[in-house]
Formats: structure tokens, sequence, C-alpha cells
């Protein structure tokens, strides 16, 4: 892919301070390792259980995966087709290097899985020389690894288990694993972290309720019981 640049400082520049006292060239010197080090990045979002973070600062892609390396986080390799629909909103501007590389006449991503399906490939795209992928809107782009572009960070979602009110609880969502009285001596937070999808469950005492395919009936005695406890996993980006 081909793209113009025009010289520009974004909005991050304003987020510095710079201390009286200093000389131009120490000024000079702070400028710069702000914007080497990408410090100006957005906030982190989330899709699902996953945290994304977009840079502010162009670099080339061996720089890049060394930055999100730096923020606890990878250089973004991209699931699926539905995270790459998801994604779609958050990378509306401007372009972005994520981990796939060319290797030999195929591109992959980082963890070795092959990149991409034809679909997701801009009209015309990869071209000759392209060895790097960018993403933009609705597809992606080949690249040059060696220019400077912005990246796209991720890493796994932190999470806690909180405890809520069954009046508070989500219950045509809830997951549950109903596994055995002391779940095989496993918590039920751990046993729910065995099973995909599951970010609710229901307890007594130790003992992992199922409630998902059970009768209303059911239900309704189980928020009758005084000592049930009803847990949800709350996901959050640092």
């Amino acid at each position: 892919m081909r793209i113009s640049f025009h010289l520009n400082i974004d909005s991050c520049s304003k987020r510095m301070v710079i201390i009286t006292k200093t000389t131009t060239m120490e000024r000079i010197g702070c400028f710069l390792l702000l914007i080497t080090t990408g410090l100006c990045s957005k906030e982190w979002y989330r899709i699902n259980s996953t945290c994304f973070q977009t840079s502010q600062t162009k670099v080339d892609q061996i720089t890049a995966v060394k930055l999100c390396q730096e923020r606890g986080a990878i250089l973004h390799s991209i699931k699926n087709d539905a995270e790459f629909k998801a994604l779609a909103p958050f990378v509306s501007e401007p372009y972005y290097f994520v981990s796939a590389k060319k290797n030999l006449s195929v591109f992959k991503w980082s963890d070795g899985r092959n990149c991409c399906p034809p679909s997701w490939w801009s009209s015309g795209e990869p071209q000759e020389g392209d060895n790097c992928v960018l993403i933009y809107q609705n597809y992606i782009y080949g690249y040059s690894c060696a220019k400077p572009m912005y990246f796209l960070c991720s890493k796994t979602a932190d999470y806690k288990w909180t405890l809520v009110k069954w009046e508070n609880y989500n219950w045509p969502d809830l997951c549950g694993v109903g596994i055995m009285p002391n779940a095989d001596g496993r918590s039920c937070e751990e046993v729910c972290d065995s099973h995909p999808g599951c970010d609710q469950f229901a307890k007594i005492s130790n003992l992992c309720i199922n409630i998902r395919n059970d009768a209303p009936i059911d239900k309704c005695i189980v928020r009758m019981r005084p000592n049930v406890e009803f847990y949800e996993r709350i996901f959050g980006c640092e």
C-alpha cells in the first residue's frame, strides 16, 4: 500500500509538561523521549475479554512490537472474523500496524496462524514489496515493516469476581456450572474459569449452581435460599 504523509504534531504533545530552568537541548530531548516511547496513547478499551490500545505515534513495526511489550501487551493478532468486525469502529482513523508479517509467500500472525481471509484485504492488496499488515476501518492493507505507522496493542483483560444481589442479577444470561458439591475440591471461581464463556455463577456454600437450563420454578427456589450467592466476572483494563 502506498500512503502520502503530511508533517504534523498531534495533540499528544499538549500533555507534555516542560519544567522551568531547563536548557533548549534538554527540552528537545524530553520531547523526543516522549514521542519515541509512545507514552501519549489513548486509554485502553475492551472487546469481550481483550483490551486494546491504539498509539498516537508512528514507528516501524519492530519498534511497535517492543513498545507494546513495554506496556505489558503484544502487537495485536486478530483472532477471527467476529473480532475483525468488532475492531472496525476503533480503527476508523488512521491506519495501524498489526502483528502479521510476510513469511516467504504467506502472511502469518506472530502466533503462527496464517493471515488472512481474502475478504479482509482491501482491493488490490497486498502489493509487491509489502511485508507487514495494517488495519484500517473494515479492511487490512499490505505495508512496509520499515516505514513508520501507528500501531495496535492488545492484552488479556484483568477481571475480578464480584458478589451481586440476586435482584440485580442477570438471570437470563446466568452461566453457572453445576458440577458437584465442593466442585471436586476447586472453588466455583476456578470451575467457571475453566468453562469458556462462563462469566456468571451462583453458589450455595461451595456448590456451583447451574440455573441457565433449569425450569423457572427451580430459579425461584434458588432465589429463596438465604445463603445463595451470585457472582459476576467484571473485566477491566489498566
